[in-house]
């Protein structure tokens, strides 16, 4: 089994063991706006880093793109700051668009749009050389595999959805985050 998708496995089935071992701690750990979410919102923020430091030589179009998608992503995951008590930018947002961020505008359909943008990235074939250095690796690709396999499953059961929710996003923002810091890692064009 590659690394990056045993590591996502075993993760949640860590979560699921303490789940049913300690629901009421999980849960609080996993609520909305709790511990998790709030570290996701970190680990998100190191991934838009992560992912800018990969622009800085060679091809730097995909890695500079992913940086300001995955900003766009933080900004909307704090809800344009209010939830760390910034309110005004979160307020002109939610007048434009009748919500505080645009991922949860259409009863919640935009949403997938945030997700198209990565599954075209980690599912483009392997073959696109036009990604460069910043193509992902198969374990990547698997780890995707598995996370978006997690969401829907997550998502059948009103029991788990919410707490599969944050801990699901935690995981891709760390799968990001891992796969920015190897992409900058790599040297570029010019470096070769």
């Amino acid at each position: 089994m590659l690394p990056r998708t045993l590591m996502i496995l075993t993760l949640a089935a860590v979560a699921v063991a303490a789940g049913w071992a300690s629901p009421a701690s999980t849960a609080e750990l996993l609520a909305k706006e709790g511990p998790a979410e709030h570290a996701s919102h970190a680990v998100l923020a190191a991934a838009v880093v992560a992912w800018t430091l990969a622009g800085r030589a060679g091809e730097r179009a995909v890695p500079l793109a992913m940086a300001g998608f995955l900003a766009l992503v933080l900004v909307e995951e704090i809800d344009w700051g209010s939830v760390y008590g910034w309110p005004a930018v979160g307020e002109r947002v939610a007048a434009v668009f009748g919500h505080r961020n645009m991922h949860n505008a259409a009863r919640g359909s935009s949403y997938l749009l945030f997700a198209l943008p990565l599954v075209a990235y980690y599912l483009a074939p392997g073959t696109a050389r036009w990604l460069g250095r910043a193509r992902p690796l198969a374990d990547e690709r698997w780890a995707f595999a598995a996370l978006g396999a997690l969401f829907v499953a997550g998502n059948m059961s009103a029991t788990w959805e919410r707490a599969a929710q944050e801990l699901l996003e935690l995981l891709l923002y760390a799968l990001l985050l891992a796969t920015g810091v190897r992409v900058a890692r790599e040297p570029g064009v010019k470096d070769r």
